[in-house]
């Protein structure tokens, strides 16, 4: 237990200073400028990211003991050993396992010491979601969202292989992710981190990548636990969720996560209902590792956000004497005195770290980290023939599926192949950055990330206006006219009335540790594509936003076509050229609602708050994103699940059945047929919602499956997808309940798209 958690030293302050300036640096400030966020926003927001207080410091003082693992359990050959290992281990050396070696402690963002008579080599620790960070000679994927975006569950194992392969080959043995907080509030600024705005996209997005990823012998991370949807005040609010919306909504994506096997969960550094997330006994102990979820992994602190030692499994980054040698005992960390844990806790935090170490065979042929992560890298370095080629095909792939055509209205999208055609390219974002590989990625050009410990370093960047180009240039008699600024509208205007077609590129960011301050378009961007529209009646935008802007120029008649390239990662202008030549046919799906107004939307962030605690109200309980729109019946300009094709798709023969037809219980076989009725082969996403009885007191529609089909011109395939039973669980009365009625399936293109319905007795 701790004597003296209430204070931090100036020594850990300053560190905690330093980290944010890491994590926000060059970018960042050139961010904040664009989006009209002042210095002192920052600097105040950076203020409140303070060490915990005191009077919530140990509110759950209850040292917790796992139950033991059953014989079963597929960790149980490795939880033996472990058990095994503690005993020739000092209760020194113990602590030093838990406790990180602190920042700079070693060549990764995180270390923890290694102790060599029981094969234990230590941890590297290291984001990031999107490949790893600070260091050369990696891919940089797209971002989570665009991988929800795809709805192909193929692409998501597929994600997490690259991203496994690559923290394996640098020998990391702890990838900071998958990042799982949901799209609660649209100006949130990890949005583009996040796998969406739906619990059960999210959970099987995320819990895919971490079989990707632990295919390869890498511990993933589920993070942030839990209700750590913005940024403001992130260390120092507390998020209020009722215990339903908690189960159902926030819980999901870290279940299905752990129904994967993960490894690692991550704790957030936010109050949960008046408690620090990290040191929150009933959050922690009673529900997460708790006898239903049972989760068997270890807990780990955000670095800095240890507050209590009753909850988490590991501190991070960890010592105070960060740099110093060991010594015999750790004393103190993050201004915690750990020499009081009772031997039983601490042995219980070692067994869960060595049962997830020896399983996955890191004591066996794991590779040694062959990088630093602190030394300073060359920028604007380009690597064309970087070393995993492979892994760029699979970025590619996951970057066209997961680009959205949200209007075509005259079907001016695939290009054609015409004769003399003259495209206009105009907008900053089509151009390529001013500065590549500045923490955190890129400054100025087209967004290929958003910012924060969430991107990586770049190979390269393939601009829009460069693949846009270099496509061109197959076809004979194309001609490509550019005016890559925002500054000036007057040479945008000119382009745009010169060319046959006009593509405007324009964007929005954010990242870790600041929200979006509005939902516009960056640097006037909205007033460049009012006046590109104005000039050309065949006007084409491309968005490449960290999630949902404002759209004040969506009914413009000049504007045929909308595109939704969210941050697709190194091949950005590859991907953007394959969609708008038509050498890929888009599928993408938008895995969050676009409003006409921000006002319709259920939540926001809370900006400013005179609490010494800020509390943010999640008083929108079930009904966020979709499910507010359908309860209010608010008509979206685009809504949840919204993509188009370049052909069209009937869907027909919409059948139900129970899994076990004796079982009123059972799991579904939801079956259907899709048939490609237009010109152009392509894929299409099914989606499944379901519409529960009233007694379940259940918003209108959930998104309960979907599955990504390819189908060529003129054929037919039958869709099959399993509901499982589990989805349909409600949380009443403070435990899981079924609830016997009618059940009515609906199968759709999007959440506003339904095709087909069937009605089913079940319960």
């Amino acid at each position: 237990m701790s004597k003296n958690p209430t204070k931090p030293s100036r020594h850990q302050t300053a560190q905690k200073a330093l980290y944010l300036l890491a994590i926000l640096s060059a970018n960042a400030f050139v961010a904040l400028f664009l989006s009209g966020a002042s210095m002192l926003d920052w600097l105040t927001e950076t203020r409140t990211m303070q060490p915990h207080n005191p009077q919530y410091a140990n509110a759950s003082l209850q040292w917790h003991i796992s139950r033991p693992m059953r014989a079963d359990h597929p960790w149980f050959d490795a939880n033996v050993r472990a058990k095994d290992a503690i005993n020739s281990l000092t209760r020194s050396q113990k602590k030093y396992m838990v406790i990180g070696l602190g920042e700079r402690g070693g060549p990764c963002e995180g270390v923890t010491a290694a102790q060599p008579h029981i094969n234990f080599k230590g941890f590297c620790l290291q984001d990031g979601p999107v490949g790893p960070r600070m260091i050369e000679n990696i891919t940089a994927l797209p971002g989570h969202v665009n991988l929800a975006a795809t709805f192909d569950r193929s692409l998501m194992v597929q994600y997490g292989e690259v991203l496994g392969t690559e923290f394996r080959k640098w020998g990391i043995s702890v990838q900071l992710g998958p990042m799982m907080n949901l799209f609660r509030a649209p100006a949130a600024g990890r949005n583009w981190e996040s796998p969406g705005a739906d619990p059960y996209l999210a959970g099987v997005s995320a819990s895919l990548i971490v079989r990707g990823v632990q295919s390869k012998g890498v511990i993933a991370t589920a993070k942030h636990f839990i209700a750590n949807e913005q940024e403001a005040f992130r260390t120092s609010s507390s998020s209020n969720v009722d215990m339903r919306t908690l189960m159902e909504i926030y819980m999901p994506p870290f279940e299905a996560c752990i129904r994967e096997g993960v490894g690692a969960i991550m704790c957030s550094y936010n109050l949960f209902n008046g408690e620090y997330a990290c040191a929150n006994n009933h959050l922690i102990n009673d529900i997460l590792k708790g006898p239903e979820i049972d989760f068997r992994g270890f807990v780990m602190t955000d670095w800095f956000a240890s507050y209590s030692l009753t909850a988490s499994d590991m501190v991070m980054a960890g010592r105070d004497n960060a740099g110093d040698t060991l010594g015999p005992d750790p004393l103190s960390v993050d201004g915690l005195d750990v020499a009081d844990i009772p031997e039983e806790r601490l042995n219980d935090m070692v067994e869960r770290i060595l049962t997830v170490y020896y399983h996955f065979r890191q004591d066996v042929d794991f590779p040694p980290h062959t990088f630093n992560a602190w030394i300073d890298r060359p920028k604007n370095v380009y690597n064309y023939n970087y070393e995993f080629k492979k892994n760029a095909i699979i970025a590619h792939r996951v970057g066209v599926a997961g680009t959205v055509l949200v209007k075509d209205d005259r079907r001016i999208l695939p290009l054609k192949t015409a004769s003399n055609l003259k495209l206009g390219i105009i907008g900053e974002d089509a151009r390529l950055p001013r500065i590549l590989n500045v923490e955190p990625g890129t400054a100025g050009g087209t967004l290929a990330h958003g910012t924060g410990s969430g991107t990586c370093e770049f190979p390269y960047i393939i601009s829009p206006l460069e693949g846009i180009t270099m496509r061109a240039k197959k076809q004979k008699g194309l001609q490509v006219l550019s005016y890559t600024e925002n500054q000036d509208i007057a040479p945008a205007r000119k382009v745009a009335q010169e060319a046959d077609i006009a593509i405007v590129f324009q964007q929005a960011n954010s990242g870790e540790g600041w929200d979006r301050k509005d939902l516009k378009l960056w640097a006037g961007g909205d007033d460049v594509i009012q006046a590109v529209a104005d000039a050309n009646k065949n006007t084409i935008v491309v968005l490449h936003t960290v999630g949902a802007v404002e759209m004040p120029w969506i009914n413009h008649p000049n504007i045929s076509a909308v595109i939704y390239g969210l941050v697709p990662g190194q091949e950005t202008g590859a991907v953007i050229a394959d969609i708008l030549f038509g050498d890929s046919n888009p599928s993408g799906r938008l895995p969050f609602t676009v409003h006409k107004d921000r006002s319709e939307y259920a939540a926001d962030v809370l900006y400013e708050s005179k609490d010494t605690i800020p509390q943010i109200e999640y008083k929108e309980g079930l009904y966020f994103d979709y499910r507010h729109a359908d309860k209010h019946n608010i008509t979206p300009i685009f809504p949840f699940g919204h993509g188009l094709s370049y052909t069209d798709f009937k869907y027909s023969n919409l059948q139900v059945s129970r899994q076990t037809k004796s079982d009123p219980k059972s799991s579904l076989k939801v079956s259907f047929k899709i048939a490609n009725m237009g010109k152009y082969d392509g894929h299409e996403v099914a989606q499944l919602y379901v519409k529960f009885p009233e007694a379940a007191d259940e918003p209108p529609k959930l998104l309960k499956g979907f599955e990504r089909v390819f189908v060529k011109v003129g054929k037919t395939v039958t869709v099959e997808i399993l509901l499982e039973a589990r989805e349909l669980r409600v949380w009443l009365e403070g435990g899981w309940k079924y609830v016997a009625g009618e059940y009515e399936i609906l199968i759709g293109a999007s959440s506003r798209d339904i095709r087909a319905t069937s009605v089913i007795k079940w319960g």
